[in-house]
Order: C-alpha cells, then sequence, then structure tokens
C-alpha cells in the first residue's frame, strides 16, 4: 500500500471525517487520496486561506472533543497554517497538521519553497517544534508508520496539542505495507490517561471538609476531559458554588443556582467579589490560571487556600501554591471523588444566600477625537441593545463563537449560555478573524437541526470573512454577526484609557458588510441583512430566522456610538453594575 493511500485509510477508518485545508503542488496527493478512498466518512474541506483551515481544525476539534486535521503546501501555505497550529499549541487542542514539502532530492539544491534549513531557508522541523508538541519528517517508508503513530500519540495524550507532519513530495508514493499488528483501531485507545491516584483525591477531600466555603472554578480542560459531566455532578452532590473562566462559560449550566458567574478580564464583579471577599478554598478544575483569568481576582490569590485537578499543573504551580494537586483527566477526576463521597460522612454545604449576579451597567465611551457631535442625533444601535435583542435569538443544543474585541467581551459578560450548547472563544494566541472559519467547524457535523451563532467585530471580518463563502459551498446554517464600528475597538479604548485619546492605526472607513457578502452568493444560498436601529435589528433577526434559517447568514450591525466595553482592566472599583435580571428585562424595551 502506498503512503498517501494508508495515510488516508488510517483517517477515514479513524472517523476525523474532515480534513481542512488548501491544495496545492506538495500536498495535492492528499486530497487525491481522499477522493479515491474517502467512501464518504472522509471529506476534503476547502478553506479559503490555510488560516482559516487550522482555525477551522482548532474549532472542530475544541467544540467536539476529538482530533481534527488540517493541512497545507510548503512554503507560504506552511506558513499561514502556522497561525492556527500556535493556537491550538497554547490551548492543548489536539490538531494534526499534514505539511506538503518539496522533494528531498532537491533539498538545498533551489527546490521551490524550499524548508529543509539548508542554505538560506526556512528550517521546517525547528519552525514546528516551537509551535507543536511532536514533529515528524518522513524520509523514507519505514518512519511513516511510527511517525503517524507517535503524532496522534502526542496530540491526543496529556496535555493535548497540536502535531505536525512533514510531507516531502517524494515520499507520497512509497510501499509502505498493510496496517501494523498493533496499530490502534480506534481513537479512543490512543491516549488513555493514567488512573485517578487514590490519596490525591482523599487529600482533596479533606481539604473540602475543612473548607467553610468552598469555590469550584471550571476552566476548559473540563470540556476536554473524558467524563465532563462527573464535574457538575460533584459540585450539586455537596452544593459547592461554581465559577467558570471565559473560555468554559458553557461547562456548567448558566441558569443553574450554583452558578455564580465568570470570573476574568470580562468576567462578572458579583462572581470577583465572591472570590475575594468569601470563598476560603477555590477548587480549580482544568485551568491555568492564566493572567485573562486572574484579572480582578489575582492580588486575593495569598489569602486562599488552592487544590488543583489537570492533566498537567505545570503552568498553575507557576501561578500559585496549592495545598492538593491531582494529576489526573479532570473528569475521570471527579468520577473518583463521587465514588469516595458514597463512603465519606461529608455533608452538602448550605446554599449561598443574598448573591444576585450582576453585570457592569453599559456607558457610553467618551468620543474620540474627530466623532461627529451629530451621532447621538436621532435613532441608533449600541452595542448592549443588539445584545440584549441578539439573546433572544442565541441557539439552543448549538454553539456560539466569539472573536476578539470590545463586542466578544461584552456579549460574554452579558449573554448567559443557553442550556446545551456550546461557548468558545480562542484565548491563546487571541487572533482576530478565528470566529468565522471556528463557527463553520462547530455547525460541521452537528446533529440536524443545530444552530451557530458567531459575533465578531469588523476587523475580525475584514481578516477573515471570505471563510463565508466556505459555510456556503457547505450550506451550513451559521449566522455571522459583525458589529460593525469602523475601528479596533479594544485598541481604541485602550489609546483613550493609557495614551490620552491618541488614536493611532485603528480606525478606518466604514465597510458595508451587508454588500461585501451579497457578492458571494445568490439570495438561495445566502441571507444578508444590516440593522442601524433597534427595530431593524429586530425585524431583520425575525426574517432571517423565519424564512432563511437554513442557509449562511450574515447581519451587519452599524454601531456610531461606542460603549465601555465590561472589560475589568479598563474598569475602576467603584464601576456602576446592575443586577443581570434587570439587563435581561430590558430585552424588549
Amino acid at each position: 500500500m502506498k503512503l498517501v493511500d494508508a495515510l488516508v485509510q488510517a483517517l477515514r477508518d479513524w472517523g476525523v471525517r474532515y480534513v481542512f485545508g488548501v491544495s496545492g503542488a506538495n500536498i495535492e496527493h492528499v486530497h487525491d487520496a481522499i477522493h479515491r478512498h474517502g467512501q464518504g466518512k472522509l471529506h476534503s474541506v476547502l478553506a479559503k486561506s490555510e488560516v482559516g483551515a487550522a482555525f477551522m481544525a482548532d474549532g472542530r476539534a475544541r467544540i467536539h472533543n476529538t482530533l481534527a486535521v488540517c493541512c497545507a503546501t510548503s512554503g507560504g501555505g506552511m506558513l499561514n497554517l502556522a497561525v492556527g497550529i500556535a493556537e491550538s499549541y497554547a490551548e492543548s487542542v489536539p490538531v494534526l497538521a499534514l505539511v506538503g514539502q518539496p522533494s528531498t532530492p532537491l533539498e538545498g539544491r533551489g527546490a521551490f519553497q524550499d524548508s529543509s534549513g539548508i542554505g538560506h531557508c526556512v528550517d521546517a522541523v525547528k519552525f514546528w517544534q516551537s509551535i507543536s508538541k511532536y514533529v515528524g519528517k518522513i524520509k523514507q517508508a519505514g518512519d511513516f508508520w511510527p511517525m503517524l503513530s507517535g503524532a496522534v500519540e502526542a496530540a491526543m495524550s496529556g496535555r493535548r496539542g497540536p502535531a505536525v507532519l512533514l510531507l516531502p513530495r517524494d515520499v507520497f508514493d512509497l510501499e509502505v505495507g498493510a496496517f501494523p499488528t498493533w496499530w490502534p483501531a480506534d481513537l479512543e485507545l490512543i491516549g488513555r490517561p493514567p488512573p485517578v491516584a487514590l490519596g490525591e483525591a482523599q487529600a482533596l477531600l479533606a481539604a473540602i471538609r475543612s473548607a467553610r466555603r468552598p469555590l469550584l472554578l471550571i476552566g476548559q480542560g473540563v470540556r476536554r476531559s473524558r467524563d465532563a459531566a462527573a464535574v457538575g455532578a460533584f459540585a450539586r452532590e455537596l452544593g459547592i458554588p461554581v465559577v467558570t473562566t471565559m473560555s468554559a462559560r458553557a461547562e456548567f449550566p448558566n441558569h443553574d443556582p450554583l452558578y455564580l458567574g465568570m470570573i476574568g478580564a470580562a468576567g462578572h464583579p458579583s462572581a470577583h467579589e465572591y472570590l475575594n471577599a468569601k470563598a476560603d478554598l477555590i477548587i480549580a478544575a482544568g485551568t491555568s490560571l492564566d493572567i485573562m483569568t486572574r484579572v480582578a481576582v489575582e492580588k486575593s490569590f495569598k489569602d486562599k487556600r488552592f487544590a488543583v485537578i489537570d492533566i498537567d499543573t505545570e503552568a498553575v504551580h507557576r501561578v500559585v501554591k496549592p495545598e492538593v494537586t491531582i494529576r489526573a483527566d479532570v473528569g475521570l477526576a471527579f468520577r473518583a471523588l463521587l465514588k469516595l463521597l458514597d463512603k465519606s460522612s461529608l455533608r452538602p454545604f448550605p446554599p449561598v444566600h443574598e448573591y444576585s449576579r450582576r453585570y457592569y451597567e453599559p456607558r457610553l465611551a467618551p468620543p474620540l477625537p474627530g466623532d461627529d457631535p451629530k451621532t447621538d442625533q436621532g435613532p441608533m444601535l449600541l452595542q448592549s441593545q443588539a445584545l440584549r435583542i441578539l439573546a433572544g435569538h442565541l441557539p439552543d443544543r448549538g454553539h456560539i463563537v466569539f472573536d476578539a474585541g470590545n463586542c466578544a467581551a461584552a456579549a460574554m459578560h452579558y449573554h448567559p449560555v443557553p442550556e446545551g450548547s456550546t461557548s468558545t472563544i480562542a484565548l491563546g494566541m487571541g487572533g482576530m478573524g478565528y470566529s468565522i472559519p471556528a463557527g463553520i467547524a462547530a455547525q460541521l457535523g452537528s446533529e440536524p437541526g443545530t444552530r451557530t451563532m458567531v459575533l465578531c467585530g469588523d476587523g475580525a471580518f475584514l481578516m477573515l470573512g471570505m471563510e463565508v463563502h466556505t459555510a456556503i459551498d457547505l450550506r451550513l446554517p451559521v449566522l455571522f454577526v459583525v458589529f460593525n464600528n469602523a475601528m479596533h475597538g479594544m485598541c481604541a479604548t485602550r489609546q483613550q484609557t493609557y495614551f490620552q485619546s491618541r488614536i493611532e492605526a485603528v480606525r478606518y472607513p466604514r465597510v458595508g458588510f451587508a454588500s461585501v457578502a451579497r457578492g458571494l452568493a445568490p439570495e438561495d444560498q445566502l441571507w444578508v441583512g444590516a440593522a442601524s436601529t433597534p427595530e431593524e435589528l429586530r425585524e431583520r433577526l425575525q426574517e432571517y430566522y423565519d424564512n432563511h434559517g437554513d442557509l449562511p447568514g450574515v447581519l451587519d450591525l452599524h454601531l456610531t456610538r461606542e460603549e465601555l466595553p465590561p472589560f475589568a482592566p479598563f474598569l475602576g472599583a467603584d464601576a456602576p453594575t446592575i443586577p443581570a435580571s434587570a439587563f435581561a428585562a430590558q430585552r424588549s424595551a
């Protein structure tokens, strides 16, 4: 069996379902083999850029909790793919990247797009080693089976992450023989986590027993775990209140009485206050306590007892010194804790009394230099108004994907996640435009009836908005909502806050994204709409969901005045707040 045929058949039989990429001379063998051997079980997804392909793979792996695959040809294609792979590396997302290379005999001898490291060219191996868990360059037939196995084992084991296989053009036709007898037929057999140490679990129960107000902090490692439901079950069994990180908003039901809210840069001030003033034991599950999580609460950490649970605790140990550490798959650890509870005398904690989730009150930002004072005259659409209206249309048991910037911070702050839906944001590298391809991957392969909403800024759409055409190609019901303020809003806010309103390199002429999108496909393949007032937004949403909800859609929100984002680094301790219920009650206003 030829190497390329073996590769594709292995991916097909593992059930990865999709290979996201852009074809080219040194990767086209893979696409040809998918055409010949896919059998309706493995499909090529043609992205509009390799950046988009890598973000699609990241989104699929992250949201569907599986190994995802992307590919690119050599040269610029390889370098573009690295943007998304770096995000996967930072956020522990299992992605396999297949990267074509020039033929081996031409390395260092004038190969087009040479990346052998010989002479004045990129060294692909060293390049990928800095942003992936595993890099293998196949040079001969005997490399193939162990390198493919090693790459997937690395991606799926321990703290997950991306792996890269470099495939020179001349190796695709090498004879590699049949599948080895030791070959794992099921991805579930790869990267099985070690068992939970009983002593560590008992130590955590002892720490909880000695606490008065324990608090469970859930991070995105819970989603990646093998028994995520056990985490919530443990909290309910003991009545332990829960907060989530920005990356894990959907990992505990947002309407559960135990849920206090989200902490971090865009977190809820009431949740920050409870952690800072009342919690005496923080059980950090599946989080490294990165700076986006620590904002607004880090000062109180020195007075807190910590227990940490994660498959890899190295990062969190650089931030705090935990009293208890459980190095294990988060879900399996909590399943073991539940079993121990059956034999313990630990009683549920009393409910948290007089707690009300509170949001930062939406307020207009100071005008930017050069703003037209006539902007405030007549009907207009504010970001907070748009979010109140959109809240009634968030997908149930679907997917919500956020991009970078003020609109994402506000949407995460003000929108509870509907029951059964996922909530995803890329905070590793924080690249603008991530949400558009990731939203496509979220919807792709979901159950019939599932819907996806993408919330992004105009800057993100300018970067990767052409990936909407991929949603058109696949006929996916994804609504791309573009908050169009003709600037990079968070950058402008920082320049107002820290640089005395010296506004530079963040503003540009307004783009009509509805008109741009209309050029991508006819009306029976893509719905487009625009709104500049609350009433127009309600009308556009009703039009889309009543008549075109089975199509991809682009909704351009024309925002003429900025509001201060509910972003803790920009707000003081005395920033005004409102009850969450009051914000929701204004939805129909």
